[in-house]
């Protein structure tokens, strides 16, 4: 027993000298005590950036893996399947609300050839990425700024407005929808993905328990709506014919398999806090979808 308490004494004493002790120690306390900012999602220096599993790319969408199983592609395919939805043409004046990447700038733009392009987004570096990759469109502009910047944008501005994959960010989706609606021209359309609770809390207790899960791994879980409640959320804010699509298990089931295939590999290139908040986020995902309590919309309001 002495010697054991001597060896225990002398492994803290080394964790302590060589500093692996605090840095362990303030890794926990990151993950388990998470800033209060809303700019919860993945930041730019991320898990998919010169990834080697497949070729490099700005995309940072859960995607939609229908008929891919390739990240690039499952993502291109999520932004194409919204703008069908949303019928975006080559006439349309498009303003896309939070984009993530300049990759999905360049579906806008050079595959449907939008008229008039306005993106938002409050991340530096994404602005400089599109800035860099996208910049030699006449017809692009780039605002950096939330959604302080879109309740700044003028009214009737825009025949569509689309938001990809970050709605359940957001600080308020009642004040996204009330600036949509304004933005938006007269019969204009809103298209944008949702994730969303399956069912209301069973009791106190489960709602305590999801929040602060949520919480831990990114997810704004007391935040979210419930899916039968999300029409008449819509209709409160103007629009009277909104199209739902439950998309489940073509995107949050297939990011998650698919991070579950090449996570080892992604691990190289991902800082620690954020590739062990990024596996909490997918256990999160999958824990939830268990218990048939998490679903993934999108949503085609006018």
């Amino acid at each position: 027993m002495p010697i054991l308490s001597f060896l225990l004494g002398v492994l803290l004493t080394w964790l302590f000298m060589s500093g692996l002790m605090a840095q362990g120690l303030a890794l926990f306390i990151r993950i388990w005590w998470p800033s209060s900012s809303r700019e919860r999602e993945l930041k730019v220096d991320q898990w998919l950036l010169n990834n080697p599993v497949q070729p490099s790319s700005g995309w940072r969408l859960l995607g939609y893996w229908k008929d891919t199983s390739l990240y690039r592609q499952a993502c291109s395919e999520m932004a194409g399947l919204l703008a069908d939805k949303a019928c975006i043409s080559s006439q349309d004046e498009i303003l896309d609300v939070g984009f993530t990447s300049h990759d999905q700038l360049l579906v806008w733009l050079d595959y449907y050839q939008v008229q008039h392009l306005t993106a938002i987004a409050s991340d530096e570096q994404q602005m400089a990425r599109a800035l860099e990759h996208c910049g030699h469109f006449n017809t692009l502009k780039l605002i950096r700024g939330g959604e302080k910047a879109l309740a700044e944008r003028p009214e009737d501005s825009c025949d569509k407005l689309v938001s990809l994959d970050c709605v359940y960010h957001l600080e308020s989706r009642s004040h996204f929808f009330n600036h949509a609606r304004k933005a938006l021209k007269s019969g204009g359309t809103l298209a944008f993905t949702d994730m969303v609770l399956a069912r209301p809390f069973q009791d106190r207790r489960e709602q305590r328990l999801l929040n602060k899960l949520g919480r831990i791994s990114g997810l704004l879980v007391e935040d979210m709506p419930i899916k039968e409640t999300y029409e008449n959320l819509l209709k409160q804010h103007q629009f009277e014919q909104v199209e739902i699509m439950d998309i489940t298990d073509d995107v949050l089931s297939g990011f998650c398999f698919w991070f579950g295939q090449h996570y080892q590999n992604l691990s190289s290139f991902t800082r620690s806090k954020m590739w062990i908040r990024l596996r909490l986020q997918v256990w999160f995902i999958r824990w939830m979808l268990h218990r048939e309590q998490l679903r993934y919309l999108m949503i085609i309001a006018r």
